[in-house]
């Protein structure tokens, strides 16, 4: 009799954990849909600006506008990418793997999490750097120096 209660202690404890682990998951897989949205719409827009370009500035300003651009622009489809891979292939382990793979699949979900949200931040850092150099390369001197500290102190507030 104590053998089975300590059996069924058991199967309860694990179904408890298994249930706190797919929150856990479904959490994870939710802010990644969240990330790859935004992302998309930074990286759309900063396809924007490369295609529209800049031509009154000294090269030396396009040159470093369009290489944080794109910079802007490839960090945010990394992030776009690995955020719909980790929301796809997160469940998808969890669900179809051997036993202990929803364990193994929120340990990976919450290690790549964090790489994508440095790729996010990166590509936002590149945008915020393209903005001010665009301000600096079409307006004059005063209207570019107070919109670059209103984009600078804007991820402050």
């Amino acid at each position: 009799m104590l053998l089975a209660d300590k059996h069924d202690l058991q199967e309860k404890l694990k179904l408890s954990l298994i249930l706190i682990e797919e929150k856990e998951l479904n959490f994870y897989t939710q802010n990644c849909y969240t990330v790859g949205t935004q992302a998309a719409l930074l990286s759309g827009f900063a396809f924007s600006a490369i295609v529209s370009g800049s031509d009154d500035a000294a090269v030396e300003l396009q040159t470093l506008w369009g290489c944080f651009t794109t910079m802007a622009m490839l960090f945010e489809i990394l992030a776009v990418v690995k955020s719909m891979q980790l929301s796809i292939m997160g469940p998808g382990l969890a669900l179809r793997g051997p036993e202990g793979s929803m364990t193994r699949a929120v340990l990976v979900m919450r290690s790549e999490y964090k790489n994508i949200h440095m790729l996010f931040y990166t590509g936002l850092f590149f945008f915020h750097l393209s903005a001010c150099l665009f301000l600096w390369s079409t307006y004059d001197t005063i209207v570019a120096a107070i919109n670059s500290v209103l984009i600078v102190r804007a991820p402050h507030t």
